[in-house]
């Protein structure tokens, strides 16, 4: 009978290690189990977070490619209408000058109108040039030694011939030189600061109709050169900043608009400035005038 007994229990203890054993098993695996749902649900997660990302990126670049698009078209047709308008006056005054009846004086006139209409063509290849090298990444830094108040004073002579041309006589243009030793000298590349200052007194006079534009220079700390181009014109907003350091965009951009060009000139001197390893900023309030400045390290002899 004891063994009888014996035997039971240990069939019965037997039978309890057997199914505990697959309920450790069983709740082994069900953990396991609930492991991998958890994980599986961080991982849709990530994925769902992955896609937004990934549709907010390819919804941006859609808005990218729409607006590179749209700039396209836009600067073929300003591009086209900047360069039809000096050739049609080009050919058309020079189809009056072959006019053998024509006074000398009205002659003078005309040629002086076809040399202008050149210039501006001219500067506007320029401009194309230089933004092609610039892409290209081919352009250089040739240092040299510049005479800087001899510098500013031929922009000066320039401007005053432009504002003559555009009718804007009434504008003063001035010159304030920080240093007034006439042999002032500093090294850096006189193409591109002249270029660059060129540009951004060219670009006061578009958006002047009265008082004054002042091109000049100041010393700052650490052999920091502070190049600048003043005007009281039409100003801007801090918003269009950086619309107007940008290719082929201009502050007004809608199609009757007042001023012309390209939206080349402000690129340009940006980028000159930078290969000068300077900085261009600028200053501004609508109705108030505009500050261009260019920061440059320098050294002088």
């Amino acid at each position: 009978m004891n063994i009888v007994i014996l035997f039971a229990f240990i069939l019965i203890s037997a039978f309890a290690v057997v199914i505990y054993i697959k309920f450790s098993s069983s709740k082994r695996k069900t953990s396991e189990l609930e492991k991998s749902y958890k994980e599986c649900i961080e991982e849709n997660e990530q994925l769902a977070e992955e896609i937004e990302r990934v549709k907010e990126e390819l919804h941006l670049i859609r808005l990218k490619a729409g607006e590179s698009d749209r700039l396209k078209s836009a600067f073929l047709m300003n591009m086209s209408h900047e360069l039809r308008t000096p050739l049609h006056a080009i050919m058309g005054f020079a189809g009056l000058i072959a006019n053998p009846s024509m006074p000398e004086d009205d002659k003078i006139t005309y040629a002086n109108i076809i040399n202008r209409n050149v210039d501006s063509l001219l500067e506007i290849i320029s401009d194309i040039f230089d933004i092609s090298q610039f892409e290209a990444g081919v352009t250089g830094v040739e240092t040299e030694e510049v005479n800087v108040n001899d510098l500013l004073n031929s922009i000066q002579t320039w401007i005053n011939l432009e504002k003559s041309n555009v009718r804007k006589e009434e504008i003063v243009v001035k010159v304030n030189k920080a240093n007034k030793d006439s042999s002032f000298c500093i090294q850096t590349d006189g193409y591109k600061l002249k270029r660059a200052l060129s540009h951004l007194a060219s670009n006061a006079l578009k958006y002047s109709n009265e008082g004054y534009i002042e091109i000049g220079y100041t010393f700052s700390e650490n052999k920091v050169m502070d190049f600048y181009v003043k005007d009281d014109g039409i100003g801007f907003s801090n918003d269009k900043l950086e619309i107007m350091f940008s290719q082929f965009r201009q502050v007004d951009e809608t199609p009757v608009r007042q001023y012309g060009g390209l939206g080349l000139g402000l690129s340009v001197a940006q980028k000159f400035a930078t290969f000068l390893n300077g900085k261009l900023w600028a200053e501004s309030e609508p109705g108030k005038g505009s500050t261009f400045h260019i920061s440059l390290p320098y050294e002088n002899n």
